[in-house]
């Protein structure tokens, strides 16, 4: 928490709403995004209006969604390359 902002949020909602961004952001900087997604859906719950959580739930959702689009070519270029592999292995071609 050494890391929070000097100003100390008034009530208790507004201390968990940092908490949960804070924790959100830390997440976010070293590319979990399932777990900073997670993090900012609790503070989007707390007040469902901000622009800044709407915002870095897209961006997570943007990301994840390209990471399974890489996971999608990957493991089709694999399929292909073991399907050559065996092909290549059998004994009577």
């Amino acid at each position: 928490m050494a890391h929070l902002n000097s100003t100390i949020p008034a009530n208790a909602a507004e201390r968990n709403f940092a908490e949960f961004m804070l924790r959100g952001d830390d997440f976010f900087k070293i590319e979990l995004l399932r777990q900073a997604k997670s993090w900012y859906s609790k503070a989007l719950n707390l007040f469902p209006g901000n622009e800044t959580v709407k915002h870095q739930l897209a961006e997570c959702e943007r990301l994840l969604a390209f990471e399974r689009k890489v996971v999608r070519i990957l493991l089709a270029v694999a399929a292909v390359l073991l399907l050559v592999y065996l092909i290549a292995a059998r004994p009577d071609f």
